[in-house]
């Protein structure tokens, strides 16, 4: 896979520099098309590259229920988001949520780029609305975030960017 990545808050400052190459390292090392329903299998070969840096699955926002991010290592929370648009922005809230109550001090959400969404199927979460719509949102989502948008090495996929 090839990769874009925005930092929100000072996001790319304040993740540690060793997991933010973990999770670069992980989707660039993904050999998988971006084609409709592809999503699965770039989800598990994300989950599997994760679990061998030692990234623990879905970490519990709270013992009273069984709300979840993608994964979380030290201090840095995950998101791993290729589904619907209106998840995305559930997975803001929950790590806002978690960096409020201290249990994280920054957060990682990994997208598809707008191209790759549109291949993977119909209005999916994308890398270009939501560091668009991250700008709206500055006063409520104030923690250091790291968005990383991705596809297939493909010269069409990045034309323009």
């Amino acid at each position: 896979m090839r990769i874009k990545i925005h930092s929100h808050r000072s996001g790319k400052s304040v993740v540690p520099k060793e997991i933010l190459g973990q999770i670069q390292n992980i989707l660039i090392e993904i050999d998988i098309k971006t084609t409709r329903y592809a999503a699965p299998e770039i989800k598990k070969a994300v989950f599997r590259g994760l679990k061998h840096n030692g990234w623990p699955k879905d970490i519990l926002l709270d013992d009273q229920s069984k709300i979840t991010i993608t994964s979380k290592l030290n201090e840095v929370g995950l998101c791993v988001q290729l589904g619907n648009v209106s998840r995305v922005y559930y997975d803001l809230l929950k790590l806002q949520a978690l960096f409020t109550k201290g249990f994280i001090s920054s957060g990682i959400i990994v997208v598809p780029i707008l191209q790759a969404a549109k291949a993977l199927g119909s209005n999916l979460a994308s890398y270009e609305r939501l560091v668009k719509e991250l700008n709206i949102f500055n006063q409520v989502i104030t923690m250091p975030l790291v968005v990383i948008g991705f596809s297939e090495n493909n010269k069409e996929f990045w034309e323009g960017m």
